[in-house]
C-alpha cells in the first residue's frame, strides 16, 4: 500500500500532462484529447480534465461540446465559492496536505482559472452568436472575483496566524535559500493588483455590454481595463466616443473585436531547498534544515505574440492585453505563505513521527530498522509540490479593434514559419473574431455571419434619412425619397462589393464615416 502511494504522489501534473498539451501545440486536438482521456482512465472526472477538454474541443470548433465541459467545471468551483462564503477554514488547510502533500488536496483550480471558465464560457457564446448569455457570464465572473478577493483575505490572515502560532521562522519565498526569486518579484508581475482580474476579460466585458446597448455598464469595463492596461490606444479608443457609437450605428459597418491568442499557459514544476524548522530531538527543539518541495513557474517566451496583424492587405496594430504567465506567477506569489504553513507543518509532524520511530526500532531489532528508513524514503519520495495547471489555456491575449465592411475579409498573423491567413465574413453591427495559434496551426472562431442581416446592410443608405414631418389631413404628403436612395444605395453597395481593396475605419472614428 505504500509503495503504490509513493509512486502516486510521485508523478506530477506535469508529466501527465506532457502527452496533452505536445499534441495541443504541435496542431492535432484529437490526438491531445485522445491523450486527455488515456490519463483520466477514473469514472469521476476533476476540475482540470473539464478544464483541459473544453479547451480542445474549443479548438476543434465544438462549441457547443466545449461549452458544456466548462460548464461542468463551474459547477465544481462555484462548490469552492459555496464553502468559501459559509465555511472558510475548510478550504485553507486539509489533513492530507499536512501528511503528504498538496496534490492530495481537492484541485478548485487558481484564481486566474476560476475566472477564466467565465471568458471562454463568454467566447464559446459569441461563437454560437448568444450576447445574451455571454453577458450572464461576464456578470459571474464578476461576482466571481468578490468571492475570490474576500477568501484571499482571510487566508493570508490564517497563514501569518498559523505560522506564529507554531514559531515558523520562514514566512516569505524571499527567505527561501535557493529559490529563483526573480520569477515572482518580477515587476511586471507584481505591478498586477491581484491574480483574477485581467484587461482583456474587462474589455471583452465593455465590448459586449456595447453591444447590447448598455453604454453605462460598458464604459465601467473599459475603465476597468485601461486601470490595468494604461496607455494602450486601443483601451482608451473604446472609451471614447462610447455614446455617440451607440446611438448612431452605421449599417455597413461592422464593429470587429479581434482577439488574439497566443501560446500556452505556463507549466509549474517542483524544486526541493531546505528550510530551517524546530525538529523535536532528545535535547528538545533543533533547527534542522529540512527538505521541502516548492513551486517554481518559469517565465514563458512571449515572442509569438504579434505586434500587428493584417486585414485586407493593410496593417492592423495589435495591444498585448493579458499574460497568463505573469497572472500564474501572482497566483503562486499569493498562494506562498499558505503553502509554507502547509509545508512547515508537515515537515514538523514528520521529523515527530520520525523521531519517535527512531527511538523505538531498536526494540524492533532488523525489521524496526528497516521501518525506519522506508518512512525516511517515503517521506522524500511523496514530498512532491503540487503542478496542477490548466496547461491548454492560452499563454497570452492580444486584441485590435477595427470597423470593416459589411461582408468578406482576410486576416493575416505574422508566424514563425509563415504566415498564417483565415478569411472571415462580417454582419450585424458588432462582432468578435477570436484567432489562437498554437504550434503551426492557426485556429478560428466568429460570431456567425448572417447573410439577410448583410444584405439588408449593403442596401440600406450610407447615412439614415432623417425623420419626415407626417402630412397633415387634407393635404397631399410630400413625395418620400427614403426609397429612391435606398435603391441607389444598393447599386452602389453592389458595385462596392466586386472591389477586393476594402477601407478599414478606426473604431473611435464616427459611427456615420
Amino acid at each position: 500500500m505504500a509503495a503504490g502511494l509513493i509512486a502516486g504522489c510521485a508523478t506530477g501534473y506535469a508529466n501527465k500532462a506532457n502527452s496533452t498539451v505536445g499534441a495541443m501545440q504541435g496542431g492535432n486536438p484529437d490526438l491531445a484529447l485522445q491523450a486527455l482521456e488515456q490519463q483520466n482512465p477514473d469514472k469521476d472526472k476533476d476540475l482540470l480534465y473539464f478544464l483541459e477538454k473544453g479547451e480542445l474541443l474549443r479548438m476543434k470548433g465544438s462549441y457547443e461540446a466545449s461549452k458544456e465541459s466548462w460548464l461542468a467545471a463551474d459547477e465544481k468551483v462555484r462548490g469552492w465559492e459555496e464553502q468559501a462564503k459559509t465555511d472558510p477554514s475548510k478550504l485553507m488547510g486539509d489533513i492530507g496536505s499536512f501528511v503528504l502533500n498538496d496534490t492530495t488536496r481537492r484541485y478548485d483550480g487558481r484564481d486566474y482559472e476560476k475566472t477564466f471558465i467565465n471568458l471562454r464560457l463568454a467566447l464559446d457564446h459569441l461563437a454560437i452568436g448568444d450576447w445574451d448569455s455571454a453577458r450572464t457570464e461576464i456578470k459571474k465572473m464578476h461576482e466571481r472575483e468578490a468571492i475570490i478577493a474576500e477568501f484571499r483575505s482571510k487566508e493570508l490572515e490564517g497563514a501569518k496566524s498559523s505560522a506564529e502560532a507554531k514559531g515558523l521562522k520562514t514566512t516569505s519565498f524571499k527567505e527561501l535559500n535557493g529559490y529563483p526569486v526573480e520569477t515572482l518579484t518580477d515587476p511586471q508581475v507584481q505591478a498586477l493588483k491581484n491574480s483574477y482580474e485581467s484587461a482583456v476579460a474587462n474589455y471583452l466585458a465593455g465590448f459586449v455590454y456595447e453591444s447590447l446597448g448598455e453604454p453605462s455598464l460598458a464604459a465601467a469595463g473599459y475603465r476597468k481595463a485601461i486601470e490595468m492596461r494604461p496607455g494602450e490606444p486601443v483601451l482608451e479608443d473604446g472609451l471614447k466616443g462610447l455614446d455617440g457609437r451607440v446611438r448612431a450605428r452605421s449599417p455597413k459597418l461592422v464593429d470587429t473585436l479581434i482577439v488574439i491568442e497566443s501560446g500556452s499557459a505556463p507549466a509549474i514544476t517542483s524544486m526541493t531547498l531546505p528550510i530551517m524548522l524546530p525538529i523535536p530531538s532528545t535535547s528538545g527543539l533543533s533547527i534542522i534544515a529540512t527538505p521541502i518541495s516548492w513551486p517554481v513557474i518559469r517565465p514563458a517566451d512571449s515572442s509569438a505574440v504579434p505586434s500587428s496583424i493584417t486585414i485586407d492587405g493593410k496593417a492592423t496594430p495589435v495591444a498585448l492585453l493579458t499574460s497568463v504567465d505573469q497572472m500564474a506567477r501572482k497566483a503562486l506569489s499569493d498562494e506562498m505563505p499558505g503553502i509554507i504553513a502547509r509545508s512547515s507543518v508537515r515537515a514538523i509532524t514528520r521529523g515527530v513521527a520520525q523521531k519517535a520511530l527512531d527511538d523505538n526500532s531498536g526494540s524492533m531489532g532488523a525489521f524496526g530498522s528497516l521501518l525506519s528508513l522506508a518512512v525516511k524514503v517515503g517521506s522524500v519520495v511523496t514530498e512532491v509540490a503540487d503542478e496542477r495547471a490548466w496547461r491548454t489555456l492560452p499563454g497570452f491575449f492580444s486584441v485590435a479593434r477595427v470597423k470593416l465592411p459589411v461582408g468578406a475579409h482576410t486576416i493575416t498573423l505574422p508566424s514563425g514559419a509563415a504566415p498564417l491567413t483565415r478569411e472571415v465574413k462580417l454582419s450585424g453591427n458588432y462582432a468578435v473574431v477570436t484567432m489562437r495559434t498554437s504550434g503551426p496551426s492557426l485556429y478560428l472562431a466568429q460570431t456567425p455571419y448572417d447573410e439577410q442581416k448583410a444584405a439588408l446592410a449593403l442596401a440600406a443608405p450610407d447615412v439614415p434619412p432623417p425623420a419626415t414631418k407626417v402630412a397633415k389631413a387634407g393635404k397631399k404628403a410630400a413625395p418620400n425619397n427614403a426609397v429612391k436612395a435606398a435603391a441607389a444605395a444598393k447599386d452602389k453597395a453592389q458595385a462596392n462589393a466586386a472591389d477586393k481593396k476594402k477601407a478599414i475605419v478606426p473604431v473611435s472614428a464616427s459611427a456615420n464615416q
